[in-house]
């Protein structure tokens, strides 16, 4: 599988090389009405940056003349890294954005993953419809509840910034709450991979875009999403779960910029003490993917708010983001088998402060990346307490379809989701070594 999906990039790197567009040209190698653009996927397919941005992007895209009407985008991405991690703690590799499972069971590991590679369909109908589709291969998946082949967006925006800045999107899609982003190439930060919320049934999102601002609501079942959304109704219908945000950039001059959000989601993963990861998990109440059930079940609403604020400038970009939620998680702060609430509880929250500067290297353009990430989880002394993680990157942009990537990645805290008051260690420290691509087409 890892031979066809390394084949399948390397092909999709020629065709995008090919078939790379100015988009003041009409016509491309596949005609009028299919293209590729290797701009529109990088955008599309990017795990690190825009997750939540996509419906504005698109209609922007649209408004500028990027995406066309009557027209299908073709895309295809591929994501892979080679990782090499060492431990203090034999069989705990606390590294965010892969499992406890996939490392093995001594102090070091070594493997090339598969992130993500497939394929995005993006079509523009008129000057109002646009639709968007995001299909994957992952090898970082929940072995038995999710398959390796997923469709993980597929929606429908309804707007036209020319005429009305107000839209309507509807289907499965990234919950536009927070930023969950970070600047280095591979590894999520502890606010993205806690907090980046990812529907499962379709939701309705509405929302006003402005040249400087822009507000959006988002109406969710209450059943769990695919990450981090979660309602104690989950028969709720649309509605019962749901998302506000608004976002405000001042244009500072000389190409710089200073962009701040603020956002809230009522209700979530964090809202009970048995911490499946999948559905199929939580309708099980056992293993896998999920804990032994805890002997005192305990649930209500807990909801989460963010605040971020992002300054852009040519040549270095630096922004921070912040998320709380609205009570204590309940699987860390009362014991799983008494159902005692513990002393000295605090609120999960999460910290992520990143800078990133523009150069040039070997000829190529290259950004350096540091990421600080910080989360309190529960109690102070108890080894569900704290984590850290840090991120030193490098990406080099070889070609408008190929980037290299180098990370560095130091973690201090292994607590799991799963089974956090059981498994975890709070003095575990590793470091972990990351190069890898990113394709497109």
């Amino acid at each position: 599988m890892k031979t066809i999906l390394l084949t399948t990039a390397a092909l999709a790197v020629a065709s995008g090389a090919a078939s790379a567009q100015d988009h003041d040209v009409e016509y491309t190698a596949l005609g009028r009405h299919i293209r590729v653009d290797p701009a529109l996927t990088a955008q599309l397919a990017d795990t690190q940056e825009g997750l939540t941005q996509d419906v504005a992007f698109l209609l922007r895209a649209r408004q500028s003349g990027q995406i066309d009407p009557n027209t299908l985008t073709l895309g295809g991405f591929f994501k892979g890294a080679y990782f090499h991690e060492t431990t203090d703690t034999a069989g705990k590799f606390p590294i965010l954005n892969r499992f406890p499972d996939q490392h093995g069971s001594g102090e070091e590991n070594s493997d090339f993953v598969i992130n993500a590679a497939g394929l995005t369909f993006t079509g523009a109908v008129g000057d109002w419809l646009t639709g968007f589709v995001h299909t994957e291969y992952s090898e970082v998946t929940f072995t038995r509840d999710q398959n390796q082949f997923q469709t993980r967006e597929y929606y429908a925006v309804l707007g036209n910034l020319d005429v009305f800045g107000g839209y309507l999107a509807y289907g499965r899609k990234t919950i536009d709450f927070g930023e969950q982003f970070g600047y280095n190439p591979f590894t999520h930060s502890i606010n993205q991979h806690f907090f980046w919320a990812l529907a499962d049934e379709p939701v309705l999102e509405l929302g006003y875009i402005a040249d400087t601002w822009r507000v959006s609501a988002t109406a969710a079942t209450g059943e769990r999403m695919l990450r981090t959304g979660y309602s104690t109704d989950r028969d709720g219908g649309l509605g019962t779960n749901f998302a506000l945000k608004a976002e405000r950039r001042f244009d500072l001059g000389d190409d710089r910029a200073l962009r701040v959000s603020a956002s809230y989601l009522h209700d979530t993963i964090y809202n009970n003490n048995f911490t499946a990861h999948t559905v199929q998990a939580v309708d099980r109440f056992s293993p896998p993917n999920a804990p032994l059930p805890p002997l005192v079940y305990i649930e209500y609403r807990t909801g989460l708010w963010d605040i971020a604020a992002e300054y852009t400038t040519p040549r270095y970009d630096f922004a921070v983001e912040y998320t709380r939620s609205a009570d204590v998680w309940s699987a860390t702060g009362f014991d799983t088998d008494t159902g005692a609430a513990f002393d000295g509880n605090r609120h999960l929250d999460a910290l992520t402060v990143m800078g990133r500067y523009r150069t040039e290297l070997l000829g190529h353009d290259t950004d350096l990346s540091a990421i600080f990430s910080h989360t309190t989880l529960g109690p102070d002394n108890t080894e569900f307490d704290e984590a850290f993680q840090h991120v030193l990157g490098l990406e080099m942009h070889l070609t408008p379809q190929l980037d290299l990537g180098v990370e560095y990645v130091f973690n201090d805290g292994f607590q799991p989701f799963v089974g956090i008051q059981d498994v975890s260690l709070s003095g575990v420290q590793s470091n972990v070594g990351i190069v890898g691509i990113k394709a497109r087409f």
